[in-house]
């Protein structure tokens, strides 16, 4: 992640024009626990011999496109395949013994959070003249009583609390901000703004943080200068559990996967179909389809608004997911290769080769 700035900091000149190009603007979208085998490019004959193990069967046709146009990399490890200390390491580019994130963050471990004098890369961005945006999870932050409408309580009522609010002052260079801790109910999500205002959507929350992203692309209420370049990242929740009804994930995308046995999704040598997990399957997969659609919507609208060219996009996750692979049901936080193996796809066209 830290090597997008300078890749990003180099400003060429068109050798037909003489004419210095604008900085290019970075996008970079990381669904939750989406492992890297659940891109249905990595079942094609261009794609299958650069990998060890099966491609899941999975329909993921905007990814397909855009693994044509990218450079993509077979070996992607998360650092630590838990959410938490992933996204520390993403950020602030320290292991999560120094970042300050070795666990997930919730109230019990107060000690747990990203440091306040963490230099992240969303800082380095902002101080060099880019509009600096977040949508989505961001599960950094140690819930604690600060509550905007409610000060002195915490923003939800489990014990432990999960959920936080980032308030401004803890934002690292994110001028613009639609966000939330860690929430898991997928189709009534709900964000604090820049302002502060929550807001309560009853939506599949990937549509829904699609549509602010490409609000902001659009730029229609003024929320970027459109002066200068803009640094984005879009953390969609799917495909993180719960996944286990129509609840998770749109029916338009389980219709693809619900016929369909575990044996004929859970195709890895590993997986052992008889675990009471793999009736999760066609709903995992469902979100991963989902996922992808709306990451199509965010390449149309690039390219609709004459984005493209200048823009940095990165598709990745913070960590995978075993879906019965390796006997386990934990989804994620082992050294196994379904829950460290991820996306990482990148593409700048005309300046990196696919």
């Amino acid at each position: 992640m830290i090597g997008l700035i300078p890749l990003a900091s180099c400003v060429g000149k068109d050798p037909n024009t003489n004419n210095e190009q604008s900085a290019p603007n970075v996008i970079y979208v990381f669904p939750d626990q989406m492992r890297n085998s659940a891109m249905e490019f990595w079942s094609s004959e261009k794609y299958a011999s650069h990998i060890r193990y099966k491609g899941d069967p999975v329909i993921t046709p905007n990814l397909n496109k855009f693994a044509d146009e990218a450079v993509v990399f077979s070996s992607a490890y998360s650092n630590t395949p838990l959410s938490s200390p992933h996204r520390g390491s993403l950020l602030t580019g320290m292991y999560p013994n120094k970042s300050g994130v070795p666990l997930n963050v919730n109230s019990t471990r107060p000690f747990n959070s990203l440091r306040d004098d963490a230099t992240t890369i969303s800082d380095v961005y902002s101080q060099n003249g880019y509009n600096c945006a977040y949508i989505g999870k961001y599960h950094l932050d140690a819930p604690t009583p600060n509550d905007p409408d409610k000060p002195g309580h915490y923003v939800e009522e489990r014990n432990p609390v999960w959920d936080a609010y980032t308030p401004p002052g803890k934002r690292h260079g994110f001028d613009f901000w639609y966000s939330y801790g860690t929430f898991d109910v997928h189709k009534r999500p709900h964000y604090w703004d820049t302002e502060g205002k929550r807001h309560e959507i009853r939506e599949w929350s990937p549509k829904h943080e699609m549509d602010i992203a490409i609000d902001y692309l659009n730029n229609r209420n003024g929320q970027r200068d459109s002066a200068k370049p803009f640094f984005m990242m879009i953390s969609m929740n799917p495909p993180h559990h719960p996944y286990s009804s129509l609840d998770d994930c749109m029916e338009e995308d389980y219709n693809l996967y619900k016929n369909k046995t575990p044996g004929e999704l859970l195709i890895r040598d590993n997986a052992d179909t008889t675990m009471a997990k793999a009736a999760s399957a066609p709903y995992y997969f469902a979100q991963v389809t989902g996922v992808d659609r709306e990451f199509g919507r965010l390449l149309k609208a690039l390219d609709s608004l004459g984005l493209a060219d200048n823009t940095i996009v990165v598709f990745a996750s913070d960590h995978g997911e075993t879906l019965c692979s390796q006997g386990i049901d934990d989804p994620k936080n082992s050294p196994y290769a379904e829950s460290t193996d991820i996306p990482f796809l990148v593409r700048y066209p005309d300046r990196l080769k696919p």
